[in-house]
């Protein structure tokens, strides 16, 4: 802790460099670090705004670079400095400023300068946190080739590599989330092993890597399909899952997760097992969340879809009973607006429609041409879930003319499976 009497022997070596003395721009500096650490361990927002005002007034001195790099110091704790402040009090000119000042630093950091690393780091940092921001790509298009030499400089070994494997993990997130790059999920992939190598069994960060890592290759699945990725994710989660024993507060998550692969893998093969595994773990998960819980709508619509496709393969009712009921309270939850209603109405729509076929309730039937119809709505033209939706609609309008023989659902029903054959 950085005591009240540090700081103020460090004013009084202040008091003995006046304008003019040849140790001023030291004494400035040593000071604004004082100030800054103490701000780390109090919070008082006074001791950061000293210290930013000194290690301006310190730079003002340190015109140009020495052997002792002391500009390029002055630069980087500045911008550290700034950067503090952005995140204490959101203001997006202090930001700017940082970014504009560990530029300055990195030009003075030439390769094989031995704080390089430090300033590429850094600069990335600030660049990805406008991203966050204000969310232009090519604030992380930059950052990224930053982040990665900065990886380069920090090998295994080197005890900030962590840190540079975590931020560049964030910036090649964020443009795969806005651009779908597959070389950015396969180099996440690559960057979630080296991350896990770091947090071996017993480190406190070792089962939130296994989670990541399992996570990433199951999207890579979803965009490769290489059962392999799907296999090794199941199993990480697994582990996983052994390490967040009940009460674990992220252990519906994993459950969760592990869900989403066992019903891929049984999409993929037709394994029952997996179909039934993927039930009890989605069970468990819901069970785990409150009645307000974001996930809670995802979970209830995951939850009601494997209950549906066990209803196709082994046609218990009360499957598809549970899916109906489960799928109206995740609709409660995904109101008029919401991203994910479409999926939701859609899977009612069938479940309606399904139940119609068993017992031949013409209301169940109505429902699931209303609710196909307003699923439709929800996807225009290019919509990846389109042809899905109107194939089941127009299963509706079919199964409805041959309730009502009115011409217009058949005419309906034919153009809508023309179209998405299209």
């Amino acid at each position: 802790m950085v005591a009240m009497d540090v700081v103020s022997r460090i004013r009084e070596e202040l008091e003995r460099c006046p304008p003019g003395h040849y140790g001023r721009d030291v004494a400035l500096y040593n000071l604004a670090l004082a100030l800054q650490q103490r701000f780390k361990e109090e919070r008082k927002i006074d001791d950061l705004n000293e210290a930013i005002t000194l290690y301006r007034d310190a730079l003002e001195l340190r015109p140009v670079e020495n052997e002792q790099c002391h500009r390029s110091l002055s630069l980087s704790n500045l911008a550290h400095g700034l950067e503090c402040r952005y995140h204490e009090l959101g203001a997006v000119v202090d930001l700017e400023e940082a970014i504009a000042l560990g530029r300055e630093a990195l030009e003075l950091r030439p390769p094989g300068h031995p704080r390089r690393d430090v300033s590429l780091f850094q600069a990335g940092v600030f660049l990805r946190l406008r991203f966050d921001k204000q969310v232009e790509v090519c604030d992380l298009e930059e950052a990224i080739p930053l982040l990665r030499e900065a990886l380069e400089l920090r090998p295994p070994g080197h005890r900030r590599r962590s840190k540079s494997l975590h931020q560049l993990i964030l910036c090649l997130s964020s443009r795969y989330e806005s651009q779908g790059l597959v070389a950015d999920l396969e180099e996440l992939v690559t960057l979630r092993r080296a991350e896990l190598e770091l947090c071996p069994r017993g480190h406190a960060d070792h089962v939130v890597s296994l989670h990541n890592l399992a996570c990433g290759l199951r999207r890579k699945y979803a965009k490769t399909a290489a059962i392999s990725d799907l296999e090794e994710s199941i199993e990480l989660h697994r582990a996983a899952l052994e390490l967040r024993v009940p009460g674990d507060r992220d252990r519906s998550s994993t459950l969760h997760e592990l869900t989403l692969c066992l019903s891929t893998r049984y999409d993929k093969l037709g394994i029952v097992a997996d179909l039934e595994g993927a039930i009890e773990f989605e069970r468990a998960a819901l069970k785990l969340l409150t009645r307000w819980h974001p996930s809670r709508g995802e979970y209830l619509h995951n939850l009601a879809c494997n209950l549906s496709k066990r209803f196709v393969k082994q046609a218990a009712i009360q499957d598809l009973e549970e899916a109906i009921e489960l799928l109206h309270a995740a609709l409660k939850l995904r109101p008029t607006g919401h991203p994910d209603r479409s999926s939701s109405l859609y899977e009612l729509a069938f479940c309606l429609s399904r139940r119609h076929d068993k017992y031949r309730v013409v209301e169940d039937l109505e429902a699931a041409v209303t609710l196909g119809r307003e699923a439709l709505k929800l996807c225009p033209q290019g919509h990846p879930n389109r042809a899905s939706f109107l194939h089941v609609l127009a299963q509706c309008l079919a199964d409805r003319f041959r309730v009502k023989r009115a011409a217009a659902d058949l005419d309906d029903a034919i153009a809508l499976e023309q179209e998405a054959l299209d």
